[in-house]
This record gives structure tokens, C-alpha cells and sequence, in this order.
């Protein structure tokens, strides 16, 4: 059910908008010797898809939230960001893009809802990501939960 698929592996040294994320992930800036691809089933998010999975609110709107850098937020006047997004967790979780200007350092998501390299050293949650089978289908849409699955067909 799961596709082999590339994953982009751009780098940034930048704390950007969720567009220029998705830019940096498909680019070719890496730290010296890395790859800028790798094939495989089975990856983690990227932080463009943080970025665009908020709804934003009704004091910040899903476009600000869009145009407002990742690392901004935590702040209390965009809070609509964070607490609009599907995939803010209030915990800390890695994703897959690497930090350009240090060769130990990954983008990860942050308890308070900003963006920002950290060593990879760190003890942070991973979800994997993966990109289905175009013949797969959904039978039953849950919360993804033991009580409550996604279930594919």
C-alpha cells in the first residue's frame, strides 16, 4: 500500500515561511557531502507541512499564518497558528529536513509551536510519513487512535 518514493532532502539555514520551507526541502542546499535526495517508503514530515496545515483563526488568518515565519510561532498574537494546526502536538517532534549550516542539526517542531534546528541528539518524537499507493482507498476515516483507525481499502 505504500509507495517508494524520493525524498527531498534540501537543507535551509534559514527560519522561514512555510512557502520558503517548501522551496529550501526541494532545493539542493545541503551541509558539505550530504544528499540532496533519498528513495524509500517510509520518511517524516517536513516542516512546510507543519506550516500548512493550520487553519488559522479568527485573529490570525490562515494566509498571515502562511507568511509568518515558522520560528515566530510561539507568539501570543499568532497563537491561531499552532493551535489551529492538525499537526501541532504540544510536544517535541523531528522532522525530516536538515539543518544547512550544520551537519548535526535537523528542523524540528517545538512544544510551543515554533520551528527551529536542534541536535539531532535530542530525545524527540518521530512520526513517520508516507506516500500511499494511488489504487488505495480510505473504508473508514477515524482519529487514528487504537479505538478509532484509519482504515485503507
Amino acid at each position: 500500500m505504500i509507495s517508494e518514493v524520493v525524498w527531498n532532502l534540501g537543507g535551509s539555514a534559514n527560519y522561514s515561511s512555510p512557502k520558503n520551507f517548501y522551496e529550501a526541502e526541494r532545493g539542493t542546499k545541503v551541509y558539505t557531502g550530504r544528499p540532496t535526495t533519498w528513495t524509500g517508503k517510509v520518511g517524516l514530515m517536513y516542516p512546510s507541512d507543519y506550516g500548512y496545515a493550520t487553519s488559522g483563526g479568527s485573529i490570525t488568518d490562515r494566509s498571515t499564518c502562511l507568511n509568518t515565519r515558522l520560528a515566530s510561532w510561539d507568539g501570543i498574537s499568532i497563537s491561531d497558528c499552532k493551535n489551529n494546526d492538525w499537526l501541532y502536538k504540544n510536544e517535541y517532534q523531528w522532522t525530516i529536513m536538515p539543518y544547512s549550516s550544520d551537519g548535526g542539526k535537523v528542523f524540528s517542531f517545538h512544544r510551543n509551536g515554533n520551528v527551529s534546528a536542534e541536535k539531532t541528539v535530542a530525545l524527540y518524537v518521530t512520526n513517520p510519513s508516507v506516500y500511499l499507493n494511488s489504487s488505495v482507498g480510505i473504508e473508514n476515516v477515524g482519529v487514528g487512535s487504537s479505538t478509532s483507525p484509519f482504515v485503507l481499502k
